[in-house]
């Protein structure tokens, strides 16, 4: 501890007037005795007692012992600590005071108790260091005190350390209102959520303006809700959001009002809450949606195709058993075509092997073509090369495709033609053209789902494009797709 360091008693030395020949016991006694602090002098080169007042022999546990004229060492033996004669050393040498700080000293078996010590400086008359007076505090509650407080602190840290990792484990933004005075807080994660770059402060503006057009009126009257006690005080709502960027998200919040009494009433005074971004669980709610209606579509298109096939064989086929045999292949090409399909239907990885363009199409279209007669169909176009992503799309695309052509188009009559090309130069095209089947009735009032699909197939996941021309003679498609996404 520095000497020049303060102490709280504010006593730096004892001086004797000239001629004094020492302390007068009794004075001592009757001044010293009974305040609440040790103290002791020692004078001598031998640190004999002078004096030692009631606190001082309690904290030995000799309450009743008479110290004057017994050495330091003869009293204290081991208990006194080398920092102490360390301190009381440097109170020799250079007359300076010295300090020592919540000291621990072990004055009894088995028990620690705590010390503010001063030792000061006693000079006689000629001005030489004569002697020393200790004064000691007893400051062992305050030392458990302030332990106990930084444990107790240490835990706090440790629970916050646990909570924030916890919060950032979930992704989850935390926000607060103040609906006294308007201050809001946001985490760093619900800025990043909102887009709100973290330098900048949130405000209820900011919060009011992020929330989606379609949307704000049902949240903001929701939240509002909150200011009555009798609305319970808690809150759950799935909104979306805008983000400056323009992206939107979607976000899972809660909120809980807390009350407080003002004037006798109860009134709302702030908010706290919790956000949580659920764009990904969203989309793919809307993914799964999208699969039952794609499984359901795809349970009547098999149906309608097995109408057609059967149609289609019956008019070919001139005995039962050449029928049969001819609708077992159509179907067993049909069951692999599906298959091509499943794990674009199904969401399931596509088998993990490149294929062609040529042997797609060759698939799509088997159930349709007839060993025994002219094949209605020509497919045109070189070696193209595809990964398994992209085949799978592409095979749903056709699919699709060849669905309604024999439910609507050339493949449901008999004079039908289908003409498939395709070529690879930019960008790969394929070309699909109908002719001589049911005259078209021009472009469709209302897009199906099949339609929606492929459209989404081609532009979304494949980054192509997709485009239908209706004839009277029967329906033309083209369909263009970047080459970098051949190899997906």
């Amino acid at each position: 501890m520095s000497p020049s360091q303060p102490w709280a008693y504010g006593l730096d030395e004892i001086r004797l007037q000239g001629g004094a020949e020492g302390f007068s016991r009794e004075a001592l006694s009757e001044l010293l005795e009974n305040v609440p602090l040790a103290i002791a002098v020692t004078l001598g080169s031998d640190q004999q007692f002078a004096f030692a007042n009631r606190l001082f022999r309690s904290a030995l546990s000799v309450p009743d012992e008479d110290l004057v004229g017994r050495t330091v060492s003869e009293v204290m033996g081991d208990r006194y600590t080398p920092e102490l004669w360390t301190s009381r050393e440097k109170v020799f040498q250079t007359g300076e005071p010295q300090e020592l700080k919540d000291h621990a000293l072990v004055l009894t078996p088995g028990t620690t108790t705590y010390w503010d010590i001063k030792l000061l400086p006693v000079r006689d008359g000629g001005d030489q260091i004569s002697g020393i007076l200790a004064l000691a505090a007893h400051v062992t509650e305050r030392v458990k005190a302030r332990g106990e407080a930084e444990i107790k602190a240490r835990e706090a840290t440790l629970h916050n350390e646990r909570l924030a990792l916890a919060v950032e484990a979930t992704e989850m933004g935390l926000w607060e209102w103040n609906a006294q005075t308007g201050e809001t807080f946001w985490s760093d994660r619900q800025k990043d959520i909102f887009g709100l770059p973290k330098n900048e402060p949130a405000t209820y503006e900011f919060w009011h303006s992020a929330i989606h057009p379609d949307d704000r009126e049902h949240v903001v009257s929701s939240v509002g809700s909150l200011s009555d006690p009798r609305s319970g005080g808690q809150i759950q709502i799935e909104h979306r959001i805008v983000r400056p960027d323009g992206e939107i998200r979607w976000i899972l919040s809660r909120g809980r009002m807390l009350y407080e009494i003002i004037n006798g009433e109860l009134k709302p005074a702030r908010i706290l809450g919790t956000i949580i971004d659920i764009t990904e669980r969203r989309r793919n709610e809307e993914v799964r949606q999208l699969l039952v209606q794609e499984l359901n579509h795809r349970v009547k298109n098999l149906f309608a195709m097995t109408s057609g096939m059967i149609a289609m064989t019956a008019r070919t086929a001139e005995t039962p058993k050449q029928m049969a045999a001819a609708l077992r292949g159509r179907i067993d090409a049909l069951a692999r075509a599906h298959e091509l399909i499943r794990p674009a239907i199904t969401g399931s990885d596509p088998a993990d092997e490149e294929t062609t363009v040529e042997k797609i199409v060759e698939a799509i279209l088997a159930p349709h073509i007839s060993q025994d007669t002219p094949s209605p169909m020509i497919l045109e176009g070189p070696p193209v090369r595809i990964g398994p992503k992209a085949a799978t799309i592409l095979t749903l695309v056709l699919h699709e495709l060849a669905t309604n052509a024999l439910k609507y188009g050339a493949l449901s009559a008999p004079e039908g033609r289908l003409r498939i090309t395709w070529v690879r130069g930019v960008m790969l095209t394929l070309t699909w053209q109908e002719d001589n089947g049911p005259a078209t009735q021009g472009v469709p009032s209302t897009e199906g789902f099949g339609s929606k699909l492929v459209r989404r197939s081609v532009t979304d996941q494949l980054g192509g494009t997709i485009a239908y021309d209706w004839r009277a003679e029967g329906l033309h498609v083209r369909i263009d797709l970047p080459l970098n996404q051949l190899d997906a």
